[in-house]
């Protein structure tokens, strides 16, 4: 009876090796055909992101919202990521209160300049990008918020990085657009 249940066992772990390596095996031959069925990408994109923020009514005829627009070229590198120099223009409004004890006010951000963009390829033709506004980018703050406020946004607007991940179109495709789940921004790529 022991050698009946060594044999049981035996055979248990030699199976249990053996589609070990086979499933493994299928696993890798899948993520190969995946990664061959990707496509071809472009040298270079013309990208446009333009913002998909809520625009939301705040008290005394104000509102929280406004729109931005991100627009240029991204090229491939000779490490295959992508990188290049975007146009942004900026409408920020903001209507409440920002503070405790602080009463509402409303505000505007006008923001326009240069913005250096990267983007690494993260899963086939799926491409993560961020881009930071470069030296001399503008930004314009009224309204009648506290001037510590204001300095606070238009400093965070100066300096802040942003990203989002969309899909790339195969060289020579059509363009695309996308709303990437998760992000508010609309994303046209040719």
């Amino acid at each position: 009876m022991m050698r009946h249940t060594r044999g049981l066992a035996l055979a248990l772990a030699l199976s249990t090796l053996f589609l070990s390596a086979a499933a493994e095996q299928a696993i890798t031959l899948r993520e190969l055909a995946a990664a061959e069925r990707a496509p071809p990408l472009a040298a270079a994109y013309r990208v446009v992101l333009q913002s998909a923020w809520p625009q939301l009514p705040g008290t005394a005829g104000c509102e929280n919202g406004g729109s931005e627009t991100v627009d240029g070229v991204l090229s491939r590198t000779r490490r295959g990521d992508y990188t290049g120099t975007f146009t942004r223009h900026t409408r920020l409004l903001f209507c409440g209160a920002h503070g405790a004890g602080v009463g509402a006010c409303a505000l505007m951000l006008e923001g326009e300049g240069e913005v250096a963009m990267h983007g690494t390829i993260v899963d086939g033709g799926r491409l993560r990008v961020v881009w930071v506004p470069a030296p001399g980018h503008t930004a314009q703050v009224r309204g009648a918020c506290d001037v510590s406020f204001k300095e606070g946004l238009e400093r965070m607007y100066l300096t802040a990085a942003h990203g989002v991940e969309f899909r790339l179109p195969a060289a020579g495709a059509a363009p695309r657009r996308e709303r990437p789940e998760g992000y508010p921004w609309i994303v046209v790529v040719e």
